[in-house]
């Protein structure tokens, strides 16, 4: 697997963000991204695909790191002296989902799911970034978490006709995810009710994250707030657009893109506010 070809197919707001990086950090940071693309897209097969999981988490709690099949990862595993436990847990967390299709009941649910896909990849970059593990963890965690809850609250459409459900049941009356994609006018309020909530929620983890930019390096400060910036006004215009999840999937197009990374270059000093701030 070629991580940089995985990074530019899979991520586009990332991959504009990591030009911003220094480009070892870059290219270490692209790596990593390329073996959690891998994990996370076995859990999202049609077919079962928990024991090609499980087959990764083995290698790693063994410490076979030449047989991921992600180029580069053994080597730059080993040079950044990377703790694979949050690697791990977001192994297990991705094979208990390709398993049982997610049926998420509440809010504390919804904010540990977070954790094992999303928060436990800010813990994995805090050394590639420059940040002290101990120190930045909190913050890495938190808007790990909130880019996570900004991609369920931009997917629900999708999620519901593959039959995952993680808006939390106990805020939608335990709507089914085939209700869901239904949509019919009934169900529809408190789907969206759900999905402004977890926009909502999203901020106060975005807010949290800001809070531990100062610990990284100047340079990878500017990629990681632009990265933070462009998932933050994905689901800000969600929200705007009144959570008509019915009508697919809300994006930024590049231009879109390259104007809040830009701005936010920029306004770098700025504290959290404006989606472009």
């Amino acid at each position: 697997m070629n991580p940089r070809e995985i990074l530019a197919r899979h991520a586009s707001s990332f991959h504009l963000a990591s030009r911003f990086l220094r480009p070892a950090d870059a290219k270490d940071i692209t790596i990593l991204y390329a073996l959690c693309r891998l994990i996370d897209d076995l859990a999202d097969e049609q077919i079962n695909e928990s024991a090609r999981i499980n087959d990764v988490i083995t290698h790693l709690r063994n410490g076979e790191l030449n047989a991921i099949p992600v180029d580069g990862f053994a080597e730059m595993a080993r040079r950044r002296a990377l703790d694979l436990t949050p690697l791990i847990t977001l192994a297990e967390t991705a094979c208990a989902e390709s398993t049982t299709p997610p049926m998420l009941e509440s809010e504390q649910a919804l904010v540990d799911y977070c954790y094992g896909v999303a928060g436990t990849v800010g813990e994995l970059m805090c050394p590639l970034i420059g940040a002290d593990a101990q120190q930045g963890r909190s913050a890495a965690v938190a808007l790990g978490i909130a880019m996570q809850l900004t991609n369920i609250a931009r997917d629900v459409l999708e999620d519901a006709e593959r039959g995952r459900r993680y808006l939390p049941g106990c805020w939608l009356g335990e709507l089914s995810p085939a209700l869901i994609a239904e949509a019919r006018p009934i169900h529809r309020e408190p789907v969206r009710a759900a999905i402004a909530r977890t926009v909502e929620l999203a901020e106060t983890y975005y807010q949290q994250g800001e809070s531990g930019l100062l610990l990284i390096p100047a340079r990878n400060r500017q990629a990681i707030r632009i990265a933070a910036r462009l998932y933050r006004a994905i689901g800000l215009r969600v929200k705007a657009q009144g959570c008509r999840y019915w009508e697919g999937r809300v994006s930024l197009n590049a231009r879109e893109r390259a104007r809040v990374a830009l701005i936010t270059f920029a306004g770098v000093g700025q504290k959290l506010g404006s989606p472009n701030a």
